[in-house]
């Protein structure tokens, strides 16, 4: 299992290899906005990953695209719905979720 600590709730809870964020979320009462039910249509379950980046699937090309046309250009800006927990180590992952 891998530690995942959402922020600014401090909240740390479990994940599993396969699980996305979003899934995480959802599974803990987490809210993450997810307009689209986590389809990667839209942004509204941007979230910034602070650190345990290597651990999570690699951004595709369709996720990079919805990020930048929306203005989020940086490699932190991730859309929680498409971060898969790839890797399961020591290190941490720490999520912000953006106040809307």
């Amino acid at each position: 299992m891998q530690k995942v600590i959402f922020l600014p709730l401090n909240t740390v809870v479990n994940g599993e290899k396969g699980k996305t964020l979003l899934d995480l979320a959802f599974e803990n009462d987490i809210v993450i906005e997810h307009n689209c039910g986590g389809l990667c249509a839209c942004t509204s379950c941007r979230v910034l990953i602070k650190k345990g980046m290597l651990l999570l699937k690699e951004k595709s090309k369709e996720e990079n695209e919805l990020l930048i046309d929306a203005g989020f250009s940086t490699e932190e800006n991730r859309l929680s719905c498409k971060c898969e927990i790839i890797s399961e180590s020591g290190e941490d992952i720490i999520v912000e979720i953006p106040l809307q």
